[in-house]
């Protein structure tokens, strides 16, 4: 393996031998499932910061023991990307040194035909067709350990391997280091202390001139006559405290192609910008809704009409400006073709209600309404009664809560219900 692509590409077949599901990787490596997703995206070009590869590994059945094998590799693709002037890892200049494996003998490998068989991996004992790992190792440059360069070439070259990045191979705190450099989200370490600056503690960039962030187009086309809209299931949802801007979710919950996606997220702390949405099939996502209240706590409506077959190997890739915390929740309906018009307003906490009625949303009958509210630091916000609420995301004292309605005759409609919280609310009405 000499480039990111075949690095993350032996990881994906590792994935693919095990049997193991995104949700099982979850709680085998501590892991979230975007942050899985994210790390075993065929397209991205970089390599997954080492505390998260060392994580999946284990998971997926490679033992200990041969994770300085995946570490090295992963070290030389590094070092590969960001040439240093000190000497190369596996250089040796000092006697003594001990020397690094070498690669996996023959009794080692499994049987040919093994689906294993061409990773280097060896199967458990007594199975020679199971799907679960055994032991595994990579073939790869012979390295040296960083703390000879620290010990022969003294202060002034351990600084140089710091500068030029070979470090980062040896800890979690630099992996997650390299992983912020390269806009990769990062994980919330379970200690409890936050990795990389709030955005709180962030002065957030100008727009230029004459920029803002504007609800984008409403867009879409007829729906078939006697069709009355309906809500389908929620296809991925995510919430994590994170001080990255984008986020990768894989599909949970396969989506019938036709169908519609409508995206509710909630950004806290979030700065101005432009927030978009993708998915692995090329489908358009436009923001139908987008409101921020007086904290700079962001919530947005963006849909999807008529989309391709999403499946639980595709994913949709969110991307946003900084922010401390996202909340992303993605539902698919079926029977709605266009948003028709919106409505949004936000209020502040210790009264008993929110409502988006300031705002007139002309509603006729058979339309979708779709309301997401984002709160902090209050009661749930509760919808009101012919609402159907739909799961909440929490984070601490942050809230997504989304709901929907079919409207039953024309009228004027918006996002009502209860809760003592800072609130942002969206309503959209789809036909």
């Amino acid at each position: 393996m000499t480039t990111a692509s075949e690095f993350v590409g032996a990881l994906r077949d590792l994935k693919a031998v095990s049997g193991l599901s995104l949700r099982e990787l979850q709680r085998l490596s501590g892991l979230p499932r975007s942050t899985i997703a994210h790390a075993l995206d065929a397209k991205r070009a970089t390599l997954p910061p080492w505390e998260r590869v060392a994580a999946l590994l284990p998971a997926c059945g490679v033992p200990e023991a041969s994770l300085p094998s995946w570490q090295r590799a992963w070290a030389r693709i590094v070092l590969g990307a960001n040439p240093s002037p000190v000497p190369a890892l596996g250089e040796t200049d000092t006697p003594g040194d001990a020397a690094e494996p070498g690669p996996v003998g023959d009794a080692d490998l499994p049987p040919a035909g093994h689906p294993a068989a061409d990773l280097g991996v060896r199967p458990p004992s007594g199975d020679a067709t199971g799907s679960r790992l055994g032991a595994a190792a990579v073939p790869g440059a012979r390295l040296t350990r960083l703390r000879g360069a620290f010990r022969r070439r003294g202060v002034r070259s351990a600084l140089l391997v710091l500068t030029h990045g070979v470090a980062l191979a040896v800890g979690i705190t630099l992996g997650i280091a390299h992983g912020i450099a390269h806009g990769v989200p990062v994980a919330r370490p379970q200690s409890g202390v936050q990795i990389g600056y709030p955005v709180e503690e962030q002065v957030c960039p100008s727009l230029p001139a004459g920029q803002s962030p504007v609800t984008g187009p409403e867009v879409g086309s007829p729906t078939p006559s006697g069709q009355l809209p309906s809500w389908v299931g929620r296809a991925t949802s995510d919430a994590q405290i994170l001080s990255g801007t984008d986020v990768v979710l894989p599909i949970l919950n396969p989506v019938k192609a036709g169908d519609s996606l409508v995206v509710s997220i909630m950004l806290t702390a979030t700065c101005p910008g432009r927030v978009t949405v993708t998915d692995s099939q090329g489908d358009a996502y436009n923001v139908v809704g987008d409101e921020t209240d007086s904290s700079h706590h962001r919530t947005l409506v963006i849909a999807a009409f008529h989309v391709h077959a999403l499946g639980t190997a595709d994913s949709i890739h969110v991307v946003y400006p900084h922010a401390s915390k996202y909340h992303v929740a993605v539902d698919e309906y079926r029977g709605i073709s266009a948003a028709t018009g919106h409505a949004q307003a936000y209020g502040e906490s210790g009264h008993t209600a929110f409502s988006t009625d300031s705002v007139q949303l002309d509603c006729t009958a058979g339309e979708l309404l779709v309301g997401a509210v984002g709160a902090n630091t209050g009661s749930e916000p509760d919808f009101t009664a012919e609402w159907h609420q739909l799961p909440e995301l929490k984070l601490s004292s942050y809230r997504l809560s989304t709901a929907y309605r079919v409207v039953p005759a024309a009228q004027s409609c918006a996002a009502t219900g209860t809760t003592t919280a800072q609130w942002a609310a969206v309503a959209v009405a789809f036909r």
